[in-house]
């Protein structure tokens, strides 16, 4: 079984439970100091958050020198190209997920703001699991308000892989003289590389007045060459394959960060004004499954698990999979929620002609 991305499950450790007896020290960046003045007028100088167990927050506001987080949030606005997302950053050293105090201070943050953190004790996975992270990673949520139908929901995931993907290809383009990675996006919502996991994503969402908030966890493998693969193990690989002289520059976070923001600004108004077809091309170029052949096994009365191939076309209009057999009947593939890997757990559903 393949390794996670973040690494071993964690249990609450003693480090995780020392977290919760004293305050974490959050540092606020903003790109103007209006924004910081709205946000300490809204959440002061102390949270209390309700999960986990009433964890304690110490927010302190662009003093970066009282702050032991590496992040260099002066060097990520420089570079940050957006109007609303990124606009406020916290910064932490460690937190126990980056998720947590974005759900909870959703309704108070401004719009767009992000928390990225050196390190998560209790970084959450899909289904509730917990992931410790090793040195390496990029953690980071974002907030994002959206005034969008509820059917699209689904595809802000797709929408932040694409993303991802983007800002990835855009900085190694500037490291290998044009050339790109063969970075893909594995449905519904992980990044992969050369067969290994290098990055995925969370989403959680809340309707209010009229808007969706939505929370966007995500974990990029940037530096840790371990348990995995890495986007500097990638453009290095591909630095010397190509016979480029020199080393390639290391993506940093700050970089990374204010790249994957920029794209993901953009794709998420075409989603609201346009919908998913705009970019759902865009989307099944950088992904794995076309032409896909994924093997059903549907239980039979009385007799053994039949076995039946069928083909991945793209996306059906609601987001899942849609999927021909050899007699070109066309399906609906979708989870059947008991396997960890969507891939392996797909259920199909006949769709009339």
């Amino acid at each position: 079984m393949k390794r996670p991305l973040i690494g071993k499950p964690a249990g609450f450790s003693r480090q995780i439970a020392r977290a919760m007896q004293q305050a974490i020290s959050l540092t606020v960046h903003t790109a103007r100091p209006d924004q910081a003045e709205s946000v300490q007028s809204s959440l002061g100088t102390e949270v209390r958050l309700q999960k986990p167990d009433q964890l304690k927050l110490r927010l302190v506001y662009g003093a970066a020198e009282h702050s032991e987080a590496t992040f260099k949030a002066a060097v990520y606005l420089e570079q940050l190209p957006t109007s609303t997302l990124g606009q406020v950053v916290l910064v932490a050293a460690d937190l126990p997920s980056t998720q947590n105090p974005m759900q909870e201070l959703a309704k108070v943050l401004p719009d767009g703001t992000v928390c990225i953190a050196d390190r998560q004790t209790a970084g959450r996975g899909r289904g509730g699991n917990k992931w410790e992270s090793p040195a390496g990673c990029m953690l980071f949520s974002v907030n994002a308000k959206l005034t969008i139908e509820g059917r699209l929901m689904p595809f802000v995931q797709y929408t932040v892989c694409l993303a991802i993907v983007q800002a990835i290809q855009e900085a190694a383009v500037s490291r290998l003289q044009g050339a790109t990675l063969d970075v893909r996006i594995k449905w519904p919502n992980d990044l992969m590389a050369e067969g290994l996991k290098l990055g995925g994503i969370l989403c959680h969402s809340a309707y209010s007045n009229r808007q969706f908030v939505s929370t966007i966890g995500i974990g990029i493998n940037l530096a840790n060459r371990q348990p995995t693969t890495c986007v500097d193990s990638l453009i290095e690989a591909a630095h010397a394959k190509a016979g480029l002289s020199g080393n390639p520059r290391p993506v940093t976070r700050e970089e990374l960060l204010a790249r994957i923001l920029g794209h993901l600004e953009k794709l998420l108004q075409t989603l609201m004004e346009q919908g998913f077809s705009s970019l759902q091309p865009a989307y099944e170029a950088a992904w794995l499954h076309s032409g896909q052949k994924v093997t059903l096994e549907e239980d039979t009365v009385g007799g053994p698990a039949e076995q039946i191939q069928v083909t991945i076309l793209g996306l059906a209009p609601n987001g899942y999979l849609l999927a021909t057999d050899a007699s070109g009947q066309r399906f609906e593939l979708h989870p059947d929620g008991n396997s960890l890997d969507f891939m392996k757990g797909l259920v199909r559903r006949k769709l009339s002609t």
